[in-house]
């Protein structure tokens, strides 16, 4: 039995997939459940899906541009400056409607993302010719046939989102809990806010070609809820925000191998499940 045990464990680990699997879900789920304690600290959880699926807009224009300017597949790059643009102008859309009319943020994203969503599905259907991309690929997505391309833009993508969280901590701490106080003592709380949207925008642009929009919004936010659930200290929340997203990564992967079945529905199962548990149990929130 002890023998059984440690070889469903240890032979997915010889798969040279599943290897790429972990190392690229962990990037994405460290990075992803850090900034989505920010995220559901301001009560941002409905952008990071808007900006996920307004990023099919900036893949078929990078798409096309590639394709019409250089007659060439669009590469990786393109299609990362494209959507990081799409996301940009998703937010700035957003904010203009939010801000200089009576419709409150909520709505505006609800407007706007499906504008820029439906753009780019138009963009895709009237350019079939030279846009070849899978949709349920990108809302899917597919985290057990990482290519060494994706780890690349993810580790980068993480490695420039970090060190901004870690750089401007203090800031991004007061404008989360008390944007008042931060303004009063000369803050400038909207280029923190646009600063943080950029990076909520970039972390989704490398990740959604990775794992795919269901399980970028997943990690966003599960996480860090079940976070939010046991701790009080925004550092410390961070830090448990990452462990659960990383032991999704891994739980859920393994289930899906012992399964047989899809790896990010795998992952957020498994992410969820961690999250009513400490719905249940959590010392000072939990429902015990």
């Amino acid at each position: 039995m002890v023998e059984f045990l440690l070889e469903a464990f240890v032979s997915p680990l010889r798969e040279t997939f599943f290897q790429k699997a972990l190392i690229g879900g962990s990037i994405a789920a460290v990075v992803c459940s850090v900034v989505g304690c920010l995220v559901i600290l301001r009560r941002m959880a409905f952008l990071g899906d808007a900006l996920s699926h307004a990023m099919i807009a900036g893949v078929a224009a990078g798409y096309l541009f590639m394709k019409l300017l250089f007659n060439t597949e669009a590469h990786a790059p393109a299609m990362l400056i494209g959507s990081l643009i799409a996301a940009l102008i998703t937010v700035a859309s957003i904010g203009f409607v939010s801000r200089f009319s009576r419709v409150k943020d909520d709505t505006a994203i609800g407007i706007m993302y499906t504008g820029v969503f439906a753009a780019g599905v138009v963009l895709v259907s009237v350019f079939r010719g030279y846009i070849h991309i899978d949709l349920m690929h990108f809302i899917m997505g597919d985290v057990l046939g990482v290519a060494d391309s994706d780890l690349w833009v993810a580790a980068i993508s993480a490695g420039i989102v970090l060190s901004i969280i870690v750089l401007f901590f203090r800031q991004f701490q007061l404008t989360s809990f008390d944007p008042v106080m931060a303004a009063s003592i000369g803050m400038p709380v909207l280029l923190i806010d646009y600063t943080l949207t950029t990076c909520v925008s970039l972390v989704v642009v490398s990740a959604v070609s990775m794992v795919g929009v269901i399980l970028v919004v997943g990690l966003l936010i599960t996480p860090a809820a079940s976070a939010y659930l046991l701790s009080d200290r925004l550092d410390r929340m961070m830090i448990l925000s990452a462990i659960f997203g990383v032991t999704s990564v891994v739980g859920g992967l393994y289930l899906s191998m012992w399964l047989d079945s899809s790896g990010g529905g795998a992952i957020m199962l498994f992410c969820s499940l961690q999250f009513l548990v400490v719905l249940v149990v959590a010392p000072n929130y939990g429902l015990l």
